[in-house]
């Protein structure tokens, strides 16, 4: 890649979805922030991605990232690099359509909502804490050990948080997210070749460009 070529790295949009595309980089990284669980494989919605509504009222929702596990659990990863002082009502949001989508058919009863896991990947601390992780349920004020059972957990993770403390591949997830070097580590290895290609594809460029240029355009428009 020539010097004078900008790049495009893990948090540009088209590039974090061509690199989340590989299933098993995918199930590795879900892996990597809910270590609690067993993911052995994930598998594609096979549904489109751009959800509309035909009421224009409404805010038309692009998921980055939508996949099943074994178990039939729903994974909805998004990457935001924006603070808009808005990040739980987004992440409402997007649970919202997902539910209304892709996991609760009609004619289902409401006990049949999959378990779902909205997750976003931030180049910021929006909770302020300096954590890298933070998981969010939903709790009884005065007893914070009575959970609602929503069948659904919030997971945000913060690039900008301290590395010590945490798993070498949740480190190396936080190094990828701002663009440090990784060594080690046939994932991550996989996903950087992934992106130096990317940036030495002339198609990809032009398709990175395009598609920022429509959402600079959209932005304008309001």
């Amino acid at each position: 890649m020539k010097a004078n070529r900008p790049a495009y790295g893990f948090t540009e949009d088209k590039v974090f979805g061509w690199v989340m595309e590989n299933q098993e980089f995918c199930r590795f990284v879900l892996q990597t922030i809910l270590p609690q669980l067993d993911i052995i494989e994930v598998q594609n919605l096979p549904l489109q991605k751009e959800l509309r509504n035909t009421d224009r009222q409404a805010k038309d929702v692009h998921l980055d990232i939508l996949v099943r596990d074994q178990r039939n659990r729903v994974y909805n990863v998004e990457m935001q690099v924006a603070d808009h002082d808005n990040l739980g009502q987004r992440m409402r949001y997007y649970l919202s359509k997902v539910d209304a989508h892709y996991t609760l058919e009609k004619s289902k009863s409401y006990n049949e909502l999959l378990l779902t896991y909205i997750i976003f990947l931030c180049d910021f601390d929006y909770p302020g804490q300096g954590r890298i992780r933070y998981v969010f349920h939903e709790y009884e004020d005065h007893d914070k050990s009575l959970v609602l059972p929503t069948n659904s957990t919030k997971v945000i993770i913060n690039a900008k948080g301290q590395l010590a403390g945490n798993s070498q591949d949740l480190q190396n997830l936080i190094k990828l997210i701002r663009g440090e070097p990784i060594s080690g580590s046939k994932h991550f290895d996989y996903a950087q070749q992934k992106i130096r290609a990317i940036n030495d594809d002339p198609q990809r460029r032009a398709q990175i460009m395009d598609y920022e240029t429509k959402l600079l355009e959209r932005e304008q428009l309001g």
